[in-house]
């Protein structure tokens, strides 16, 4: 189902607050990864958020030297 633009923020965290997910320790595994590591319902829970490696190749910058 499609998100309209500018909600997506809302919806992710909906289904966080859903899961019950708001005790967590992050850790950035990459730029477009991060990792989550959180307590529900007393149980550790992990939580990958990740951008996939086909939007990394199209929209990464590319950096120059000069």
């Amino acid at each position: 189902m499609r998100i309209p633009q500018h909600f997506v923020h809302d919806r992710v965290i909906q289904f966080l607050n859903t899961n019950r997910i708001n005790d967590c320790f992050e850790f950035e595994e990459s730029p477009t990864n991060l990792l989550l590591k959180c307590w529900r319902e007393n149980q550790l829970v992990n939580v990958d958020i990740n951008i996939d490696r086909e939007y990394q190749r199209r929209y990464t910058a590319k950096s120059i030297s000069i």
